[in-house]
C-alpha cells in the first residue's frame, strides 16, 4: 500500500525546475493576422507561463503562439506544451521588450504590439 502511495506523489510531484510567480496578468493571443483572443496569466516562471483561455478559445490553438503580456508589455513566442482547458502551458521560446526593444524586428514587434493591443477596445 505505501508503494501506490508513493507511486502517486510522484505522479503528482512539481516537475518544473524553477518557481513559478503566480500571476493575474491580461494577456492577448495572436491567432492570425486579424485574429486576437484576450486570456489571463495565471502564474509564470523563467521559462514559461500557464494561460487560462477565454471559453471555446481552445479550437482556434496552433501549437506556437504569439503571446503578448499587457502588464510587461513584452511578446512572447511560445509553444503550447499542455492543455488542461481552460488553461494551456507554454514553453518561452523568445521574448521582445516593446519599451526598450532594439533591432531589425523592433519596428515590426511595435506595430504588432500596437494592432494587437488596439483589438481589445
Amino acid at each position: 500500500m505505501r508503494d501506490l502511495d508513493e507511486a502517486a506523489q510522484a505522479i503528482w510531484r512539481e516537475k518544473r525546475s524553477e518557481l513559478r510567480e503566480s500571476a493575474h496578468d491580461p494577456a492577448r493571443l495572436v491567432l492570425g493576422r486579424e485574429t486576437f483572443v484576450d486570456a489571463q496569466i495565471v502564474d509564470r516562471s523563467m521559462k514559461g507561463m500557464r494561460l487560462r483561455l477565454p471559453h471555446g478559445a481552445s479550437n482556434a490553438l496552433n501549437s506556437t503562439l504569439t503571446a503578448l503580456d499587457l502588464n510587461r508589455a513584452m511578446i512572447h513566442q511560445v509553444k503550447v506544451i499542455w492543455k488542461a482547458y481552460p488553461d494551456i502551458g507554454v514553453q518561452v521560446q523568445s521574448s521582445f521588450n516593446v519599451r526598450t526593444g532594439e533591432g531589425p524586428q523592433a519596428a515590426a514587434m511595435r506595430r504588432l504590439w500596437l494592432k494587437a493591443a488596439a483589438a481589445g477596445r
